[in-house]
């Protein structure tokens, strides 16, 4: 691959990949002043105070961090949402399709504004789609990048013309993060990478930063919606893991949300303390998953794939780095994603027999001396790459998943970088196999699959694998499907070649998860998307 080319996969798969997760500083002051007291009882002030993981220099619509999404819905609001199963008004009170679905008019809500004074209509809608639209990092987003024309019907009226139906369209405006209407004032045509300025439509203003230390949120008086409880909310930069547990025990702060800045270890201490109480979502978040590497030597036979999937014990997996919340999985995508209600035909159970059966006829002999099987005299070693930061769990996932394939004879060479590194060595094809994770529910099945011809772990692993022209095309052809009935079957397709080859192994769903100090709050209700906190869903102690 020409290192020119190499780079613009790099830049796209980065950017692809925040969808999953060079900035200039935001516009909001920096200062040295102190931020209030979460719990002082002399303040008239309703504050809440709660914990990030990286600096909101990164809160955008084009990038945000992981341990920012807790934080995005203060800010920016979509134009329609998911929850439940379903696709629910935002700033869009109602929408709909032509008769062949080529068309898709959004009927806009009036008298909302954006937090720097600019009027939310029709022309702003324009205006943000017109820039996410040439973005190269949403290529998967159909609804977006497909679009061919936009029609201003009236000041709240926006059509939206495509040359082709898809099921979908609708479904790709429902990311909390990088979907969200921003203030037009702050996009800059053509530059995907500088942030100028935040300012959404959403119930929180972005009021005052203070590099290394906290950002201040405060209410926005003029919100169109149900107006929040709290008149400011602080967000505390507190990186370390351990700290953020030791400022939620002393009152530093109110509250610790989502499975990014927490982990089931930390979660299960948080609720031994005085004073806290937390809550786990019932709804999973996304699939923990390993990515096979097929045009690797050694993972090029099916056997081996199959040996590793075998070797896997989920259960123990699970209860080894969450304590036990996250189920054993047996799907690419979550139990509440749109047709993931198939009937596998291959499955991959804990079976370690079986796993030793299949190398053995593989070729692959045990080593007695050093318990790791060989071939033509080459031991049987599989490079695990990962992401080391994306969360607390990632790493012990992959020292486990490295001591169950000891037990067969697999050796695993772990290596865990940092993501730009992490996506580099993946679109060279440099694994065995690659720890990551699928789409949220809304996104997937849809954008699971679709970007698998260009920009994620199976890219380089596909040609690997007998029969994946036809997986691609029928991909390809997907996204020209309306037909209920075609829809489905085509799912039921592509989630059986996924699974039966072994290009993917679901391991464990993953969950979020909230604690909290309950002098300040009573309880949350968890949305349809558990991992974008909403602060209209806590419930203030009385």
């Amino acid at each position: 691959m020409k290192k020119s080319k190499l780079a613009r996969l790099l830049a796209t798969a980065c950017c692809f990949a925040m969808l999953l997760t060079a900035c200039s500083s935001p516009t909001p002051s920096e200062s040295e002043s102190t931020p209030p007291s979460s719990t002082g009882a002399d303040t008239e002030e309703k504050v809440l105070t709660f914990a990030i993981g990286a600096e909101t220099t990164s809160l955008s619509t084009l990038y945000m961090n992981n341990s920012l999404c807790c934080t995005s819905k203060l800010v920016y609001e979509n134009l329609v949402d998911f929850d439940n199963g379903e696709i629910v008004p935002g700033l869009a009170e109602s929408w709909e399709y032509n008769d062949d679905q080529t068309e898709l008019t959004f009927y806009l809500r009036q008298g909302v504004t954006f937090h720097n004074g600019e009027p939310f209509n029709a022309e702003a809608v324009k205006t943000n789609l017109d820039h996410k639209q040439s973005n190269p990092s949403f290529y998967t987003l159909k609804g977006i990048t497909d679009i061919t024309e936009m029609e201003i019907v009236d000041d709240y009226t926006i059509t939206l013309h495509y040359d082709h139906p898809f099921y979908a369209y609708l479904q790709d405006f429902c990311w909390s993060d990088v979907c969200p209407m921003s203030a037009p004032e702050f996009i800059i045509p053509g530059d995907f990478q500088t942030i100028s300025g935040v300012a959404g439509t959403g119930p929180y203003i972005y009021d005052e930063y203070v590099a290394g230390e906290y950002t201040r949120f405060v209410r926005n008086e003029d919100y169109w919606g149900e107006k929040p409880y709290w008149d400011e909310i602080i967000v505390k930069y507190i990186p370390d893991s351990t700290s953020r547990l030791q400022a939620l025990q002393t009152g530093e702060i109110d509250m610790i949300y989502g499975a990014s800045l927490l982990s089931y270890e930390e979660y299960d201490q948080a609720l031994t303390m005085d004073g806290i109480a937390g809550q786990m979502a019932d709804k999973d978040t996304r699939v923990q998953i390993i990515t096979t590497n097929a045009t690797r030597p050694y993972m090029s036979d099916l056997r081996v794939r199959q040996a590793v999937a075998y070797a896997i014990d989920k259960e123990e997996l699970s209860q080894a780095t969450s304590n036990g919340y996250e189920p054993a999985a047996d799907m690419i995508v979550t139990r509440d994603t749109p047709y993931a209600d198939v009937e596998l035909e291959t499955t991959y159970d804990y079976n370690p027999d079986k796993a030793n059966q299949l190398l053995d006829e593989a070729g692959w002999a045990m080593n007695e001396s050093t318990g790791i099987r060989e071939k033509d005299g080459e031991p049987l070693n599989l490079l695990l790459t990962l992401e080391s930061d994306y969360s607390a769990t990632s790493m012990p996932t992959a020292e486990v998943i490295k001591s169950q394939l000891a037990e067969v004879g697999i050796d695993v060479t772990i290596y865990g970088t940092e993501q730009m590194q992490w996506y580099a060595d993946y679109l060279e094809g440099k694994f065995d196999l690659t720890l990551w994770h699928s789409q949220f529910a809304f996104a997937s099945p849809h954008c699971w699959f679709t970007p698998m011809d260009s920009m994620v772990p199976q890219t380089p692993s596909l040609p690997g694998i007998e029969g994946s022209d036809e997986f691609l095309a029928t991909i390809k052809n997907l996204t020209n499907m309306v037909d209920e009935q075609e829809v489905r079957n085509t799912y039921t397709y592509l989630f059986n070649f996924d699974v039966g080859t072994v290009l993917d192994i679901p391991l464990t769903y993953q969950k979020d998860m909230i604690v909290y100090n309950t002098d300040k709050i009573s309880g949350y209700t968890f949305t349809g998307t558990p991992y974008f906190f909403d602060i209209l869903s806590l419930e203030p102690a009385e």
